[in-house]
């Protein structure tokens, strides 16, 4: 490689990586990156179910109704719910 082709090269790569130097101006203007504390989620305890023996339960009604559905109405009939 001529001497020449080096010099010419040498020129048109030195501007380019001068520019990447970081310099004190340069530092000064960058503000420093406050990066987001996570966040700790406080979940609530799961509520504890009290075992009801079956002879404790109330037994409670539940009518029966008609429900729309997407092939037309139904109707449902009433059940008992154990609380």
């Amino acid at each position: 490689m001529s001497i020449k082709r080096m010099l010419a090269s040498l020129a048109l790569i030195l501007p380019i990586a001068v520019t990447f130097i970081p310099s004190q101006a340069d530092a000064q203007i960058r503000r420093p990156v406050r990066r987001p504390v996570p966040v700790r989620i406080i979940k609530k305890p799961a509520p504890v179910r009290v075992y009801t023996p079956t002879q404790a339960r109330r037994r409670i009604l539940v009518p029966g109704r008609w429900v729309q559905r997407n092939r037309g109405r139904q109707w449902i009939p009433a059940r008992y719910v154990y609380r």
